[in-house]
């Protein structure tokens, strides 16, 4: 793990899960540098292709009287020498303070604490072993959509892996977890197989429950995620980004608004 994708990715957790809430100005220099960025108009800040440079960074970090204290601080100042993944965090990362202007909605549960709340839930169903953390980018995009639902995340952020007892634990969890979730959201990124969340989309498509699936244009086994869908359940499309999956699951949580007629 890089540098910059322990800053951001610790950072990331505690925004999700309420314990950081970003100071005003903070939060008002984070929107700032989010919707300056955009590529154009048509983009969703910027995980729609917009750029941070050094030039906005020094702007956002221009001397304040609380400066010292923000959290966002030395997360910015290590991005520009990052890796793309962990900038790739970043960019999530402020697209969701950006968005919110308040603490996060809804809970945000990791393995292996327990859910057995009510309301809506979103399961990040997809790799974990040699993947990087998308769930946690996904978790922030929902944030940035304002959807208002408990995001079931089954990255432990610290997985004893020669453990049998955590590795049976980890099972179980996400058995029980995936039949609680209102919306199974799937991305198979294009580093590993990950032949468990194959064998879950497998299950859970013949089911019935609500999917939402994407696979990274160079996921090996892209063509026989496609196919399998398109013979088992065609209604199901197969993004080929983790935006469009989000922004798919987003849909399919929130409830449409009736118009009076």
């Amino acid at each position: 793990m890089t540098e910059l994708q322990r800053l951001a990715g610790a950072l990331a957790t505690d925004y999700l899960s309420g314990q950081w809430t970003p100071d005003p100005t903070e939060e008002h220099r984070a929107r700032i540098l989010s919707l300056s960025a955009s590529a154009d108009v048509s983009t969703e800040g910027l995980a729609g292709g917009g750029v941070i440079t050094g030039e906005a960074i020094m702007q956002i970090l221009r001397p304040h009287p609380d400066l010292a204290s923000w959290q966002l601080a030395p997360v910015l100042r290590a991005y520009l020498t990052g890796d793309d993944h962990g900038q790739a965090l970043v960019r999530d990362l402020l697209d969701a303070v950006a968005g919110l202007h308040q603490p996060p909605a809804g809970r945000h549960v990791h393995s292996p604490d327990r859910y057995d709340g009510s309301g809506p839930a979103v399961f990040l169903a997809g790799g974990i072993t040699g993947c990087p953390d998308w769930q946690t980018r996904a978790a922030l995009r929902l944030r940035a959509a304002s959807v208002v639902a408990t995001i079931l995340n089954p990255r432990q952020p610290d997985f004893p892996e020669d453990d049998p007892v955590a590795t049976r634990g980890q099972i179980a969890w996400e058995h029980e977890h995936l039949h609680r979730a209102d919306v199974i959201l799937f991305w198979f990124c294009a580093e590993s197989i990950q032949p468990i969340a194959l064998y879950e989309l497998g299950a859970h498509a013949a089911r019935g429950a609500e999917i939402v699936v994407g696979a990274h244009p160079q996921y090996a086994r892209r063509v026989d995620v496609v196919e399998q869908l398109r013979h088992a359940r065609p209604e199901v499309g197969v993004h080929d980004c983790l935006t469009n999956t989000v922004r798919a699951a987003a849909a399919a949580v929130t409830p449409p608004v009736s118009v009076p007629g």
